[in-house]
């Protein structure tokens, strides 16, 4: 989609009015910027598998510390969308799907892989679930932008959000934090750790949360009151999660980490919100669940005949080993994760016996790394690895509908019909890497690298419509073996033209596997999806290095792009031909004074198909739509950012600090189709935060307001089966909360 001039000027003038700016999103407090100590090179990153800093770093990423989470109130991967440049994510069924320069991808059922890969630890999470627990107890949050096929390559041709725990320090510390707010929300949170001998620490970290819902389910009852029905609540929250890290260091060469997490939810967080009737396919159905029964559009206030329920339980252990072998380091990651969520809900949204769904992954995962670093010589430095990755999962995917006899002229049976779509997945992967940088000059490096994958996917559908009048709606069948692989190179180069200025530019291609569709008609394999990747950028220090600008261009060319749909009651995914993405980033900071600063953060994307013709399964009478010029689905080509943030001592020992963060983001489309009943307008989203702190931190109270303007807004929307009419279902993004939260330090 062309950006418009008004938007452009709004863009442009947001940006440079804080300066030609742009900024990691690494920020050190006010009295940090006064020293003119740009905080960048207090936070060291991981991103490229080295210890370096935002600003040394030859490719576009985002860091934010602990204190930057919590000052932005950032608690999710969801809360850090709205404020990060190129990323967009959507709520779905309980999970996130993350898009990062308009890559990503929309699982609609159970089962589907992302094309932005998501770490905690360094450990590849297959399933978004499983990236829960992994904000519990954050030191730092990475997001890098682009294809890192190279040293993360498993389906990160858009990018990769890394999350980096806290571990043991060297001596004892502790933190309790206690939070009420609306919505009934309480939060309590503990964590302790530090040495327990010379060699060994520990930390164990420990949260319970809990609040009423975001949405009402009115629901139906036999009431010998006469009442006629019971409120339950639908997105509440009810969890708890934990870590245990425990870092030993038998000699000066050798150390060794053991990670476990723990998470449980017993709640009804995840709920299907209505946003409209589809194109009505279904007749029968409509009669069944007529509009006077079904809720407004983008309301929270909806009918049900089911009691909801989501029972998600993700758990995970880790072992990483480094050895100092003379001047190289050996590291070894092995982990091992289950992730299991199962929930029930109303997809019909209406008090009418009509659809109900219940989903269920059982998923495992075991993976192992190992990583061969290099000393940094004079005239070069390296990284080579292998990586092994197993999984499988079995998927349930089942619906139940009451109307089938009505719609196929039987007589009524009240245990028709279960339409079960499962299917069951089996992968194995593995990949060797290597990345080395040779310095041409003391100013000037070459980047080389280059990973070789290979993947093999197995799996069957288990399709099933129980006590249908024919079995012609089966489909059992196990897929035959698929073998995807592919060689990613990188190469580039980074420019230090001075202290206060950092140039590079990359070339790199990036791959996602192929795969199969478990729980559908579709038993062949859809093809891998391919990336070529052009970035150049600028880092540079301004004002005394009162300010930072982060700037980016990019170019992708994209083909065999992954893309799914509902087609009858079937979702497919089929490779939608060619697409091309480019576009320009803005991140900055500025201490205009001791006690002030700014940042903003700008994004200028074009990212559409080139190419590709697919029919529209939801409009068929349009034929074979030529996809060319269409926008990448959750792609929005403008996003802002702006924050200011302010402090002043108070007393001799006390420090107030306030906080506004404000978003606005163009338009987006939910489908590769562009239309417009599967779509949300532009909106904006604002946050605050006030911090009392005493005793540099020793305890804090904090006061903060999140969706401060309560907008209504639509995170994901779809189109579901024409056996339920294509009605328009999705999930809405929180709305106003506001709470208090008192924290201790020792």
């Amino acid at each position: 989609m062309a950006i418009s001039k008004k938007h452009l000027s709004l863009a442009l003038l947001a940006s440079t009015s804080v300066v030609v700016l742009a900024s990691t999103g690494s920020h050190a407090h006010a009295e940090e910027a006064a020293a003119s100590s740009y905080s960048d090179d207090v936070i060291v990153i991981t991103a490229q598998r080295r210890e370096t800093t935002v600003a040394t770093t030859g490719a576009s990423v985002t860091a934010l510390s602990a204190s930057d989470l919590k000052d932005r109130t950032i608690n999710n991967v969801e809360d850090l969308a709205m404020l990060s440049p190129s990323m967009h994510v959507s709520a779905f069924q309980g999970e996130t799907q993350i898009y990062i320069r308009g890559i990503g991808y929309s699982s609609i059922i159970g089962g589907s892989d992302s094309s932005t890969a998501l770490h905690t630890d360094g450990v590849y999470l297959s399933r978004s679930a499983a990236g829960i627990p992994a904000f519990l107890d954050v030191e730092r949050v990475e997001v890098l932008r682009g294809p890192q096929g190279t040293l993360y390559g498993r389906n990160a041709t858009g990018g990769s959000v890394n999350i980096v725990s806290k571990g043991p320090g060297d001596e004892f510390e502790a933190e309790f934090s206690a939070l009420y707010g609306n919505y009934n929300r309480y939060q309590v949170f503990a964590a302790a750790g530090g040495p327990v001998t010379d060699s060994i620490g520990i930390r164990v970290a420990l949260q319970k949360e809990g609040r009423d819902g975001f949405t009402t389910l009115v629901r139906p009852v036999d009431d010998p009151l006469g009442l006629g029905s019971v409120q339950d609540d639908a997105e509440d929250k009810d969890d708890w999660m934990g870590r245990v890290t425990i870092v030993a260091t038998p000699s000066d060469n050798f150390k060794f980490t053991v990670r476990g997490d723990y998470y449980e939810a017993d709640d009804a967080a995840s709920v299907w919100h209505y946003f409209g009737a589809g194109t009505s396919t279904n007749p029968i159905y409509q009669a069944l669940v007529p509009e006077d029964v079904r809720p407004e559009p983008y309301s929270r206030t909806i009918g049900s005949d089911i009691e909801h329920f989501n029972k998600l339980r993700v758990w995970g252990v880790s072992g990483e080993a480094e050895w100092n072998i003379g001047e190289y380091s050996l590291k070894s990651l092995s982990s091992y994760r289950e992730t299991r969520p199962l929930n029930r809900n109303d997809l019909d949204a209406s008090p009418v016996f009509g659809v109900d769904q219940l989903r269920l992954e059982d998923h495992h995962q075991f993976s192992q790394e190992l990583q061969l670093s290099s000393p940094e010589y004079d005239r070069f430095n390296f990284i080579l690895g292998a990586f092994y990755f197993r999984e499988e999962n079995f998927i349930r995917n089942e619906y139940y509908l009451p109307f089938t006899e009505d719609l196929f002229l039987l007589p009524p049976d009240p245990v028709c019909c279960l339409l079960e779509l499962n299917g069951e997945t089996e992968t194995t992967a593995f990949a060797f890497f290597g990345e080395g940088n040779i310095h041409i000059t003391d100013r000037l490096d070459l980047v080389v690298g280059a990973r070789y994958s290979e993947e093999k996917r197995d799996g069957a559908n288990l399709v099933l419509f129980r006590d249908a009048p024919a079995t012609i709606f089966d489909n059992v069948a196990e897929f035959d073996e698929a073998t995807f692989d592919s060689f990613t190179p990188k190469a580039g180069l980074n420019y230090k033209l001075n202290d206060d200025v950092f140039l590079y530019f990359t070339a790199s291609k990036g791959f996602k596997s192929g795969g199969f569709n478990p729980g559908s008609y579709q038993n062949e394999p859809f093809l891998p999806e391919q990336i070529w990747a052009y970035e150049g950028g600028a880092k540079i220090a301004l004002f005394d290095r009162r300010a930072q600008a982060n700037m980016s261009f990019f170019y992708y060319d994209y083909t065999d792009l992954q893309v799914q749909d509902v087609e009858n009651n079937n979702v497919v995914i089929r490779n939608a031909a060619e697409a091309r993405v480019m576009g320009f980033e803005l991140e900055s900071t500025w201490a205009l004074h001791e006690n002030f600063s700014l940042d903003a953060n700008m994004t200028w994307l074009d990212a559409e198909f080139t190419g590709g013709a697919l029919p529209d399964p939801k409009f068929p009478a349009l034929g074979v739509q030529d996809l060319d010029g269409k926008s990448l689905p959750k792609a929005p080509s403008v996003k802002l950012a702006l924050g200011a943030e302010y402090s002043v001592p108070v007393g001799n020992n006390g420090l107030f600090r306030l906080r506004g963060d404000y978003a606005w983001q163009d338009e987006v489309f939910f489908t590769a189709f562009n239309v417009d009943l599967v779509r949300e307008g532009a909106y904006s989203w604002g946050k605050m935060r006030a911090t009392y702190e005493h005793n540099g931190g020793q305890w804090s109270l904090s006061a903060f307001v999140d969706n401060i303007s309560n907008e209504e807004v639509a995170s994901n929307i779809i189109f579901n089966g024409d056996i339920i009419g294509s009605t328009q279902t999705g999930n809405l993004a929180p709305p106003r909360t506001y709470g208090v939260q008192f924290g201790i330090r020792y």
